[in-house]
Formats: structure tokens, sequence, C-alpha cells
């Protein structure tokens, strides 16, 4: 268990006056620094960055080499894509106290930082800026998030049978793969399953009664979100000169998922018209509502999830002890409860805290950003620094996830973190949604709206999996493939 919880870490982020003038310390009793490292020559050094960040060292050692070298947690960089016509320049935010300054909207402003240093064409999205890119100061915003609250809330009923439904034809398919070739790919199937259940779920749509040539699929929604990230995210799959040019050194051209988003915007506006309905509750046009439900469908959502739940597995998986402790939780709060309902899964403390742990361990989303809207100190745990209106700063949260002035151990996997009373308090610094865990997300904010339905869902693919199987082992190859699902015995 971690060491006790020290209180709740705040951050002064005390403006500076007007932004822009004269700069003032404000009162701290820790050591004023000028933000250490330098962005290079122009472009250049922008260019050295981002392969230092894809390949020469990696994102993680790109990060810790700064932190290392500069003896601070709050560093410059040039973060990717450094494509000439954007601007790179970054303060990156290393540890908790810091980090809260990303969501701390008197002092830092959302627009267009969702994907970081650069903004994917709205051509992506039928011309429109999504919710994701504005800022909660924005009219549209409120009324986006708010339709998007309404959507989420008239599915709820929806979201534990459908997944069921989808993962009792997921063992199927898992079991026939293994049985035929030793091992099943999880991480295809889960897209599928996931795809399914946000569909059902959000849209009020079974995707199996809808004509196959009006059907969207995973796989076009997948790409269709790959497409608009891949200048900050990868793949990687080439020699690195040459993946670098062929994948980061300009954006892609929606024009190649093109034909797969329009099929999803007919499917939505023919099908989900339960869902756009509401929209008109919050003066939301149903061509906004649409395409904004299809983002938060497949980029918030199903991107999300193709992430995490694989995340899951490969950690969980790593474990036959833990499955053993988790298949006994699991299977007496099913029985004790007459099967696996909401009651039964809030009995369920170490599945809880393991899906936790898996998300403070291997963050699906790595980055947060935010723009400086005025002068102010920001301050760290050891040093407070001067931050100028208009600098682009940046959350990095596999580092503020393991932030060692707040968890014990923090490169260890510790699936009991979060259990107890300590483990409770911990929740204020599980910041994975652009929030804090413990804090609920509202309109005014730009916390994930889902940041509590996806804890959930990933405690409930471990509840299906060790319903039906005593253990599951992994294949060596790819990571998240099964090579064994043990049918339960008891």
């Amino acid at each position: 268990m971690a060491t006790p919880v020290p209180p709740p870490v705040t951050t002064v982020n005390t403006p500076l006056g007007g932004g822009g003038g004269t700069m003032k310390q404000a009162p701290t009793n820790l050591p004023l620094r000028e933000v250490p490292g330098s962005y290079g020559l122009p472009y250049l050094g922008a260019l050295k960055d981002r392969w230092d960040f894809f390949y020469l060292q990696g994102d993680e050692a790109f990060f810790q080499t700064r932190k290392d070298k500069f003896k601070s947690t709050v560093v410059r960089a040039n973060m990717p894509p450094a494509w000439p016509w954007t601007d790179p320049k970054c303060v990156m935010l290393l540890d908790q106290k810091s980090y809260s300054s990303v969501f701390d909207y008197k002092v830092v402003d959302k627009t267009d930082t969702f994907a970081g240093t650069f903004m994917p064409s709205v051509k992506y999205t039928g011309g429109l800026r999504m919710c994701a890119y504005l800022d909660p100061s924005e009219e549209r915003h409120a009324a986006l998030k708010s339709f998007c609250f309404e959507v989420m809330k008239m599915g709820a009923s929806r979201w534990m049978p459908e997944f069921h439904k989808q993962m009792t034809a997921a063992f199927a398919t898992w079991e026939r793969n293994i049985g035929k070739q030793g091992s099943a790919d999880f991480k295809a199937v889960c897209a599928d399953v996931m795809f399914k259940t946000l569909i059902k779920s959000l849209m009020n749509v079974d995707l199996d009664t809808v004509p196959e040539a009006e059907r969207p699929s995973s796989g076009e929604l997948t790409a269709w979100v790959g497409l608009q990230l891949l200048p900050v995210v990868g793949p990687g799959i080439f020699p690195w000169p040459i993946d670098d040019l062929i994948f980061h050194a300009l954006p892609f051209s929606h024009v190649f998922t093109q034909s797969g988003y329009d099929k999803m915007v007919k499917f939505v506006h023919k099908y989900a018209a339960e869902s756009l309905d509401v929209s008109q509750k919050f003066n939301v046009s149903r061509e906004d509502a649409a395409h904004n439900l299809i983002f938060f469908t497949g980029l918030n959502a199903l991107g999300g999830f193709a992430i995490f739940l694989p995340t899951i597995i490969q950690l969980v998986g790593a474990s036959a002890p833990l499955q053993a402790e988790l298949r006994v939780e699991i299977r007496e709060a099913v029985k004790a409860n007459g099967g696996l309902n909401m009651k039964a899964m809030q009995a369920m403390p170490l599945v809880e805290s393991t899906v936790y742990e898996v998300m403070r361990f291997k963050p699906a989303v790595p980055y947060q950003y935010a723009r400086a809207k005025e002068d102010f100190i920001l301050e760290s745990h050891d040093a407070a620094y001067r931050i100028k209106k208009g600098e682009l700063l940046g959350g990095v949260a596999p580092f503020v996830l393991r932030d060692p002035a707040i968890f014990k151990d923090p490169a260890t996997f510790n699936p009991k973190r979060f259990m107890g009373k300590e483990g409770k308090d911990l929740l204020h610094y599980h910041i994975w949604s652009n929030g804090r865990q413990s804090e609920d997300s509202s309109v005014n904010s730009k916390q994930c709206a889902a940041k509590d339905l996806v804890p959930f869902i990933g405690r409930l693919l471990l509840a299906e999996l060790l319903i039906k199987y005593d253990s599951f082992s992994l294949a060596d190859k790819p990571s998240g493939s099964f090579s064994a699902l043990s049918p339960a015995t008891s």
C-alpha cells in the first residue's frame, strides 16, 4: 500500500497582472527559476527534438534526460509534429504540482490544444471544430458537453447488457482461434466489441440489424482516428528516416478516410435519431450533434479503449496470482448479489483498484495541453517558474502518475494501491482524464465526460473474463494476444 497520502497538491498559479507587462514575483517560499532548456535553432531544433522523441531516444527517455540534465520537473521542449508552419515550443510538466495548472482555467485556455502543438484539419469533421477543441469559455462547449452527458445518461442501462452480449461472441471467437492457430488476437476482436457496445449504448442501434451496405465498421472509424493523430503518435514501422518522412513530415489528407466517415455520418443521421433528437434541448443543430457524436464515439471513446483494454489484459495476464485473487473476488460478489449487476460491481474493490492502477501505470492518454492566458507563477514541488502569456503547457501523464512525491514505489505495478481509505485518497492524484478522478466532470471543465464510465468498462472486462475463465495466458507475441483461456471449473 501507499505511504500516508500527503495533503492535496495545489498550485499557486498566481496571475502576474495583465499579461505581457512587467512580471512581478508572486508570494511563494520556493526559489524562483526560469524554465530550463532550449528550443534550439529555428526548425532545426524542433526537427532534432522530433527525431529524439520518436526514434533516437523514445518518448520516455526524451523527458527523462531533460529532467536529469536540468534537475527540474518543468522543462522546455519542442513537441511533434514540429512542422515549419506550427509552433512546437512547449513547457512540459513532469510532476503532480505543476501539472495541475493544465486544468486551472483561471490561468489557462484550452482552445485547439487537444492534440498539442497542432490541430487536424476540420475537414475530418465536416468543417466543424469538435467539442474537444473548444475552451470551456466558448458557448458551444457547454452546449455540446451537455449533449454528450445527456446521450450517456440515456444509454446508461444499455452498457452492461450490450458489453456482455459482445463479450460472449468474443469468447467464442477467441476459443476458436486458439484451437486453430494456437493464439487469439485480443486487440482486433476487442475493437469490434467496443465499437458495437458504443453504437448500441450511445445511439441505441444494434449494428447487426443494419444492412451491410449501410453498416460502418470499427476499422473505418479507427483509421479515421489514426490518420488525424499520426503526426504525434507514430507508428514507427519503417527505418526511422523513412518513417519520419512518411508519417511526420506532412499532415495526412482527410480524403484517405472520407468515404468511411461519410458512411458513418449517413448512418448516424438515419439510425441514431433518438440521440440526435435531444440535441435540440441544448440548442445544438442536428448536423453539429451528428459530427460530435461520431467524434465522441470514435476519437474520445474507441481510440482510448483500443489502448486501455489491451493494457489491462497485458498487465493482469502477466500475473497468475493476481488473476486468482480477482477471480475469487469477482465470483463471490456475483454469487452474493444474484449475478453480474451494479451491486456486484460495487463489491469488487480489488478489481476497481487494479483497473485504476493500470490507468496509472500505463496511461492511455499520455499528454494534456493548455495555453497560458496570462503571465503567472507556476510551482513544482521544489521550485517556482515564470510562465508567460501565450506559452503552451504540456502535462506528461506517465511521469505525473509516477511522481515519487505522491506514489510509493511509483515504477511498480501494485494492483492494491487504490484500496482502502489511503487508496481512495490517492484518487485525488489520478489525473488520467484531464482532471482529478476525485472530482466530477462538468460543462465548465475539459475533464473527460466518461471519467467514471471508462474505468467501469475496464472492471467489467475483468469480471466477464474471470467469470467465464479460471485464468488466461498471454502469447509471446503480439502483446495483448491470448495463448490459453482456461474454462471455469467452479
